[in-house]
């Protein structure tokens, strides 16, 4: 049964053959039917796609070279490109697609415009990830995010980095909202000089035989997060609900369980009653009220943001940090949802809802 009120759009273009990993996140997607459609756009790869996908997984071959025409098309249109203009960001971004796919993650930003079409109909629209398990997500994403927020992006408990989310970040689907990356240079006002200049990149190191070499990307996250934070009247919410395994050598790795669509985190000591995880798993059902599965617990604190103490990785003028909470220890950064509303970022702890953390220590993911 749909959700009256709410259905989210994830949209994820692919450039070239499907991974092998599709079919389970295919399968991994079926429990979010009431609330999400994933969208997975292609070229050509229908021999790939999994047989036995549900219906919220659509899947859209756009034919040989369908993604650089669509994206090239649209991003033109949206930027008011004379035709040959937008023929030359089209050609280019053919040939950048074919040297470097993971390229597409670049404009993810764009996506609200470049995939308007596959739009109607969708409260919110949103950008994920192929390699990804999505777990109950109806049981995690809450109304007062959708209703309250512009845009809701899920962090990694990285709480003091203030960005949106490449592996998962949704927006209201309206067109103020959709079009806040035209603030970014490199995906609007220097979208063809940016490509060009790829391009020529490309060229010159394959020219001298080189085969690895540093690639020409820009943050899909700074930038843009940067440019929604100064275009006014826009809240958004981060808040800590991705988890990423990483296996360190002194710490055992958690176990993981999937349970009835429902993903599990257990510490590999941990004793597990399946039965249990099953029980609570069932329990998780989509509520029309989406409670979700963080509970309020303090009033909301105002956050100083800096540019310093996070995200190094970031061009310094797109840093945002709140090294103030990172004072507060780990767990208070992880268990810490953060807000900007009204021109200004707060912090407002929470609990996790009953059911969602089990006595042994399991946790749904």
């Amino acid at each position: 049964e749909r959700h009256p009120d709410f259905r989210i759009a994830l949209l994820i273009p692919w450039v070239g053959p499907l991974p092998l990993w599709t079919s389970y996140f295919v399968s991994s997607a079926r429990l979010s039917a009431p609330l999400a459609d994933f969208l997975v756009f292609h070229e050509a790869q229908e021999e790939l796609v999994p047989r036995d996908a549900p219906d919220n997984v659509q899947f859209f071959d756009l034919g040989v070279g369908g993604l650089s025409m669509l994206f090239g098309m649209q991003l033109g249109e949206s930027l008011n490109l004379p035709i040959r203009n937008a023929t030359v960001v089209i050609k280019a971004l053919r040939f950048m697609f074919e040297k470097w796919p993971r390229l597409v993650a670049e404009y993810k930003p764009t996506f609200g415009s470049v995939f308007s079409k596959y739009l109607k109909g969708y409260t919110h629209w949103g950008y994920c990830d192929l390699d990804m398990v999505i777990g109950n997500l109806p049981l995690f994403i809450e109304r007062s995010e959708l209703e309250d927020n512009d845009i809701v992006t899920y962090s990694f408990g990285d709480q003091e980095a203030f960005y949106l989310r490449g592996q998962w970040t949704v927006h209201r689907n309206e067109p103020r909202v959709s079009t806040l990356w035209q603030g970014c240079d490199h995906l609007a006002a220097q979208l063809q000089k940016e490509l060009l200049l790829k391009v020529a990149w490309v060229r010159r190191m394959e020219s001298r035989g080189i085969a690895n070499y540093p690639k020409r990307f820009q943050s899909a996250e700074g930038c843009y997060s940067h440019r929604v934070v100064q275009a006014g009247g826009i809240a958004f919410k981060m808040s800590s609900k991705q988890y990423v395994g990483l296996a360190t050598p002194s710490v055992a790795e958690p176990a993981i369980y999937s349970v009835d669509g429902s993903i599990w985190r257990c510490d590999a000591e941990a004793p597990v009653d399946v039965d249990e995880l099953a029980r609570h798993s069932a329990a998780g059902t989509c509520l029309a009220e989406l409670p979700g599965a963080h509970l309020a617990a303090g009033p909301m604190e105002p956050l100083e943001m800096s540019p310093d103490g996070c995200g190094r990785w970031m061009p310094f003028e797109f840093r945002m940090c709140a090294p103030g909470l990172v004072t507060q220890g780990a767990e208070v950064v992880s268990t810490t949802s953060t807000f900007f509303k009204g021109g200004k970022f707060y912090g407002q702890r929470f609990r996790h809802a009953p059911g969602t953390v089990l006595d042994n220590g399991c946790q749904q993911l």
